[in-house]
């Protein structure tokens, strides 16, 4: 899987390539919004775009806004736009009011895959580009793109609310449906 790492401060921006090559991946670099929008135009085989949010021009926001807009096609048709992380220094607890915490809270409403904070932790990266992942695995008969990524997230996210409500009934029964649909891929792997 390719990751584009947009960063217009030079050494950040080599220093995040480096971790996703490190991690597993490929990375391939922009120092702008301008220059990946660019990239995307050309190369429609990145899939995560791991952009800063403050950079002087366009910002890790308004490429996204973007890059949504960008016709990407392959052999087998349209390809979907990236999937995109967005790395911040910026923290909530600051003022309210600050532009760039503004910018943060639009980054959720909009629907960036994750929203992670500077220095980047190595371990949730390689986690959250692994779940990326699932989403450009190809159908060997169709070709045609599954989306293994969105349903993976709520797995995690049931998990993690069970865990939270300390509800072991809940545990139990979702770890029985967990258990059954195991089954039923080893089953179909069986016949395939």
């Amino acid at each position: 899987m390719k990751v584009l790492v947009v960063d217009d401060i030079g050494y950040s921006c080599h220093y995040y390539a480096r971790l996703v090559e490190k991690i597993g991946f490929t990375a391939t670099t922009a120092s702008s919004g301008f220059e990946a929008l660019q990239i995307l135009q050309m190369d429609n085989e990145v899939h995560v775009v791991l952009t800063d949010l403050v950079m002087s021009g366009m910002d890790g926001i308004d490429l996204f806004q973007k890059a949504q807009l960008v016709e990407r096609y392959s052999d087998s048709g349209t390809v979907s736009p990236p999937q995109f992380i967005l790395m911040t220094a910026v923290r909530p607890e600051k003022n309210s009011q600050d532009r760039n915490v503004q910018r943060l809270k639009l980054a959720s409403e909009l629907g960036f895959s994750k929203i992670m904070f500077k220095p980047l932790d190595q371990k949730e990266l390689k986690q959250e580009l692994d779940d990326m992942s699932l989403n450009v695995i190809h159908s060997s008969e169709s070709e045609v793109s599954l989306d293994l990524y969105s349903p993976t997230q709520k797995v995690r996210e049931s998990v993690r609310e069970i865990v939270k409500a300390d509800n072991k009934q809940a545990a139990s029964e979702f770890l029985e449906v967990l258990l059954e649909e195991i089954a039923n891929l080893k089953n179909y792997l069986k016949t395939s």
